[in-house]
């Protein structure tokens, strides 16, 4: 912002443009056309000043004034927020179908009138609430530069368009990232097919199944982010992810038999971060579980971070002393840090547990 402003201050102060404006707007007889300095900055800085301009601002005021704007105003690239609780005239949607071929983002909480086949050249699409037409228009025959999906909560009923999108035979050919809020993998798992754009894939609430299926469909994930319903042995023959780099799960339930984490980590040995948020794990055998598995499965592993979610249920002395003695007993948990309860401060139990290790291993 502080360079813009400087070129502007710069283009409208400058004598040598006051010069050459006298020449330009004198006449034979004498009279001055009505310049607006505005119009007389160079045509990179009028577009850079549009793209600080609200869409339907840029439509109300600057469309059809003169040939040279209307060609400026096509020239710009536009990103779109549109809330929930925005007033949704007649205006924007026009506004919004006018510059549809140069809007590169769109972040939508709720806009069911919204027609997303205009979006052609859309590179990041965020949309809270889609409705079943605007799943169906989010394909990459309609969207085919798009490299970003953030969709929040779908259908049940309309889960499958989704995932017929991203593993169907029309696969998104630029797709590197996606975040899917709740999705069921089970409609026609066995129509899937592989997909070898998306790295970074977010999901919420899936099983051991869902993860291993996963796994298969995507050989170039590198980061991996979910939450974890279960931790179940499957019937799915073992094999091992070789680019999978960034990985954490968050755990919804209590774990009862921990052991069965180490079946999870087996598909994926080539770890180097790892991230791991528990309910109520606070019995010292558990961790050195944790410590077998990591050293024995993750020969790659570089960092591991470990958040425990607790119930007020131990006092802050009996949270200290029992990791005081969990660093000396076992290397592997040396970096503990202990957060406060944020309702109850130092009076009560630590709500939060932290574990960083940095292990170099060779």
């Amino acid at each position: 912002m502080p360079n813009f402003l400087n070129k502007l201050r710069s283009c409208i102060d400058r004598n040598n443009v006051r010069k050459n404006v006298k020449c330009i707007i004198y006449s034979e007889s004498k009279e001055f056309f009505k310049l607006s300095r505005f119009e007389l900055m160079p045509d990179e800085l009028i577009i850079e000043i549009f793209e600080y301009i609200s869409i339907i601002d840029l439509f109300n005021s600057f469309i059809n004034l003169n040939f040279r704007l209307n060609y400026l105003l096509r020239n710009i690239h536009i990103g779109i927020n549109i809330n929930q609780n925005e007033d949704k005239t007649k205006y924007l949607l026009n506004a919004l179908y006018y510059f549809s071929k140069q809007i590169y983002y769109i972040h939508i909480d709720y806009y069911p009138l919204l027609n997303l086949t205009n979006f052609i050249n859309i590179n990041s699409l965020i949309i809270y609430l889609p409705t079943k037409n605007q799943l169906l228009s989010i394909n990459n025959k309609i969207m085919p530069n798009l490299s970003r999906l953030w969709i929040g909560i779908i259908n049940k009923n309309d889960q499958n368009i989704i995932c017929q999108n991203l593993f169907g035979n029309k696969q998104f050919s630029k797709l590197y990232f996606c975040y899917l809020f709740e999705i069921n993998f089970n409609f026609n798992s066995n129509s899937f097919k592989i997909c070898f754009n998306i790295r970074k894939l977010f999901l919420t609430k899936i099983s051991t199944k869902d993860f291993i299926l996963i796994l298969l469909l995507l050989p170039n994930l590198y980061q991996f982010h979910f939450y974890l319903n279960d931790l179940l042995l499957t019937t799915i023959n073992h094999f091992n992810h070789q680019n999978l780099r960034i990985l954490k799960i968050e755990f919804l339930e209590n774990i009862s038999q921990l052991n069965y984490l180490n079946y999870i980590i087996s598909f994926v040995p080539f770890i180097q971060q790892c991230n791991f948020i528990f309910i109520n794990l606070i019995k010292i055998k558990d961790y050195i579980i944790l410590q077998n598995i990591f050293i024995k499965k993750l020969f790659k592993l570089k960092q591991f971070i470990c958040s425990i979610y607790y119930y007020c249920q131990l006092s802050s002395n009996q949270m200290i002393n029992k990791f005081y003695r969990l660093k000396i007993k076992f290397p592997f948990f040396q970096n503990i840090k202990i957060i406060p309860c944020l309702i109850h401060q130092d009076k009560c139990l630590r709500k939060i547990f932290i574990n960083k290790t940095l292990i170099p291993i060779y």
